[in-house]
């Protein structure tokens, strides 16, 4: 028996699917958009207090990566505060996969990066004033590639993340955002220093040293919010 909307189109056994409303489909978008408002927000704020940062020397590696009596080879000459934050980035990122999935992690990647870069180009061109006088805007290849090398290293570490789910809680959490701080911090400094000498190499070992520290002293405040930021229903519980 053929349905009304075969009676209409003449056609036997084709149904004719109505079409979507323009309004439903703008408030599902809406819809997720909000979703991923306060972790964009709170992305931005910590990659803006990681700008604050970036010139507040870190010293705890002082002596310790470092001779004691030579001041001169300290990792705070040149390592901030700054650089600790980073890791912040990603285990936002993490709660987002937690909660929302592999879907909204991504989405949530590319917005909060995409709303931090217009805020700093906006500093760098003066339009709007963050950071002390004192403190220095960096070179363009720097901020560009430090932002690629961070939209990268969390788009692996979503992937990741969301590929080792599993009985462990911290399973997740912990190889999601070593995998983003040993994709991201490579990419950076090659792309960022290659052709300025070897220092930068040093560097990067010693600012990896840190991301991994900190991706596992982060798995306190992670494992706090588990029952805040529960998984949504087919994600496994994880």
């Amino acid at each position: 028996m053929r349905s009304q909307a075969n009676r209409l189109t003449g056609a036997p056994e084709i149904v004719v699917s109505p079409a979507r409303s323009p309004a439903r489909f703008f408030t599902r978008i809406a819809q997720n958009f909000s979703i991923l408002t306060v972790p964009t927000i709170v992305t931005a704020v910590t990659l803006i207090i990681a700008w604050q940062w970036r010139e507040q020397p870190f010293p705890l590696f002082d002596g310790v990566l470092s001779p004691a009596n030579s001041p001169d080879l300290h990792p705070s000459n040149w390592l901030s505060w700054g650089h600790a934050a980073v890791p912040v980035v990603f285990l936002i990122t993490n709660l987002v996969n937690r909660r929302f999935g592999e879907d909204y992690a991504i989405a949530h990647v590319f917005v909060s990066s995409a709303f931090a870069a217009a805020v700093t180009l906006a500093v760098m061109a003066g339009y709007v004033s963050l950071t002390p006088p004192y403190v220095h805007a960096p070179p363009l290849r720097v901020a560009s590639s430090f932002f690629a090398a961070l939209v990268l290293g969390q788009l692996a570490g979503v992937y990741v993340f969301d590929r080792t789910r599993g009985v462990a809680w911290w399973n997740a959490p912990a190889y999601g955002a070593l995998t983003s701080s040993f994709v991201a911090m490579p990419l950076f400094y090659c792309v960022a220093y290659f052709g300025t000498g070897w220092d930068w190499v040093n560097h990067l070992s010693i600012d990896l040293g840190l991301k991994a520290l900190a991706s596992f002293a982060l798995l306190i405040p992670y494992f706090l919010l588990r029952r805040i930021v529960p998984p949504r229903p087919g994600l496994g519980g994880f």
